[in-house]
């Protein structure tokens, strides 16, 4: 237990020990830092006392000349003050105070620490001389008096560009000389330059534009060679606005192009002139029937226009169209006899086809067929070349041999509707038996040449009729509304389903034409079996068309109402087809 006694005592005093060795590093630290700052403030700058500093020589006399200077500006800017009390500024007084900114200068420049009162006042000082300097320049007035003389006419021009001109060297002049004064202005002296380049470009402009109008007096009474000449100035003129004073309203690139398209037009009008006599001449010939001889002018004048669009094709006179319309006009004469020869035919061809003699219309067909294929390969430019009538007859020609079926078949079908100012109606719908015949095709869903053609689109229907007119020589067509319900006749004591095929009775399916009882006016299925297109002459060409009678998929209550639906003219319906009248 002893012995743990010696260890606690021990560790205490060594504790202590550590202490006081730490307090006293401290005390040392600290007493390092004091002397250190001490020995820095020892070292460093000393205050100077200036009052006890002896000055070196010129020193004072600097600033005795300098304080001189100051109080020289001063004075003289007084002087000039007084002067502005009493009376307007001289020249002579303005030397004041050009000198009062010339010490005031002085004073500044040669202190370097000059106060900043003094350089704000040599600021102000140099303003105000400027200022006052160039108060009585006269680029203002002479300005106004440039402006005054531009307003006064041509015969001014002159005159002005000179003022505008002196006025923009002394607006020069002030912006280089007196930047600081109240008439520096660079946008003044860039707005006279405008000026004086557009005084200096218009009788320049008015030359050149005297120059075409006396080529376009000369141009209109045919002489040439002095319209060429006034031409040829006016361009030169006014290229040397576009190229030595492109900055003005009078340089103009495109009226260089017009000027020149002018002269081209000139030097190419006398030929032009030449080509529109000629075909004067031919148009006469032509009205006189000498076709032959207007023909050949017709060809002279596409020959010359050829030429001139190759030697001038930038001339308004020039144009391919030309050559091609003289082509069509000569060709046209020349095909005149041929072209009556096949008119003569085509109305013979209708004539046999209207009273049915159909050997004599074959015979014709053949001949047309004949005569259309030289007028297209002799003349292809004739404007007598038919196209409708050269589908027409090659039409007939690829059915000639039907032609007679075709006819016997409709006649023997056709039955006249009352009050309809001549036409007949077939009583039947058109088959597609028939429809195959004529149209080359059958678009039906369910094929039989006794059932009406189904699935085949307003247009198509008014095809199959302008086809028929051809074969039949007399107007075709579908029937309108009225003469439908005309043909159909009265409804009220009739039993329907004797008379028609409809969801009843149809089984869902078109059948065969007449295959029910006809109507009272003989005609069949004008109710149920396919609804049927009409003539729809009530429309727009973009409207739908309309077509009547319910289809066999409609019930009888919906047919009793005959009923009229809407569809767009090119749609195909199996339960959609037509029937058509005739002008017998």
């Amino acid at each position: 237990m002893a012995k743990n006694h010696r260890k606690r005592r021990n560790s205490f005093f060594s504790r202590l020990f550590k202490k006081a060795l730490l307090a006293t590093a401290v005390v040392a630290l600290s007493a390092a830092v004091i002397v250190g700052f001490w020995l820095l403030s020892e070292l460093g700058p000393k205050e100077v006392d200036y009052s006890n500093m002896e000055l070196e020589p010129g020193v004072l006399e600097k600033r005795a000349y300098f304080a001189e200077r100051l109080q020289a500006s001063v004075e003289l800017v007084e002087a000039f003050e007084e002067i502005l009390v009493l009376r307007k500024p001289s020249k002579e007084d303005l030397l004041l105070l050009e000198q009062a900114v010339a010490a005031q200068r002085e004073y500044v420049e040669g202190r370097p620490n000059a106060e900043m009162e003094q350089v704000k006042r040599l600021e102000f000082l140099e303003k105000q001389y400027q200022d006052f300097a160039v108060k009585d320049t006269l680029s203002l007035s002479l300005e106004a008096e440039g402006e005054a003389a531009k307003l006064a006419g041509a015969d001014k021009i002159e005159e002005a560009l000179a003022q505008y001109q002196l006025a923009w060297q002394l607006q020069e002049k002030i912006n280089e000389e007196f930047p600081l004064s109240h008439a520096q202005d660079p946008s003044r002296t860039a707005r006279l330059r405008r000026s004086s380049e557009f005084l200096t470009a218009e009788p320049i402009y008015r030359e050149s534009l005297a120059y075409e109008r006396e080529a376009d007096v000369k141009r209109a009474v045919k002489d040439w060679a002095a319209a060429k000449e006034a031409l040829e100035k006016a361009i030169q003129l006014q290229d040397t606005l576009n190229s030595k004073h492109r900055g003005t309203r009078q340089a103009d690139v495109s009226r260089s192009g017009k000027l020149q398209t002018k002269l081209v037009g000139v030097l190419s009008g006398e030929g032009f002139i030449r080509i529109t006599e000629i075909v004067q001449m031919a148009d006469a010939r032509r009205v006189a029937g000498d076709n032959l001889e207007a023909a050949s002018y017709y060809e002279e004048a596409a020959r010359l226009q050829k030429i001139l669009n190759l030697e001038y094709p930038d001339s308004p006179h020039a144009s391919p169209e030309r050559v091609v319309e003289y082509q069509r006009k000569s060709q046209t004469s020349q095909s005149y006899e041929l072209g009556l020869e096949i008119e003569a035919n085509h109305d013979a061809l209708q004539d046999f086809l209207a009273s049915r003699k159909i050997r004599a219309a074959i015979d014709k067909i053949v001949d047309l067929r004949r005569d259309i294929m030289q007028m297209e390969e002799t003349y292809p430019r004739s404007s007598l070349n038919d196209s409708n009538l050269q589908v027409k007859i090659r039409y007939l020609n690829l059915i000639q041999n039907d032609i007679g079926f075709i006819q016997e078949h409709l006649y023997r079908r056709m039955l006249k509707v009352s009050d309809s100012g001549g036409w007949s109606m077939l009583t039947t719908e058109v088959t597609q038996g028939l429809y195959s015949i004529v149209m080359g095709q059958n678009p039906s869903r369910l094929k039989a040449d006794d059932h009406p053609v189904d699935s085949v689109s307003w247009r198509e229907a008014k095809t199959f009729c302008q086809r028929l007119s051809w074969i039949m020589g007399k107007p075709v067509r579908l029937p309108n509304e009225n003469e439908f319900r005309e043909a159909l006749g009265p409804l009220r004591y009739l039993a329907l389903e004797d008379y028609t095929w409809s969801a009843s009775n149809s089984g869902g399916d078109a059948h065969p034409v007449a295959s029910q009882g006809a109507f009272g006016n003989g005609y069949f299925d004008l109710l149920g079996n396919v609804s049927e297109w009409l003539e729809s002459m009530d429309r727009f060409e973009d409207e739908d068309a309309k077509h009547i009678g319910g289809h066999a998929q409609d019930n009888l209550e919906a047919i009793f109402t005959v009923p009229v639906r809407n569809s767009p003219r090119g749609e195909r319906n199996r339960m959609t087809g037509f029937r058509i009248v005739a002008q017998l």
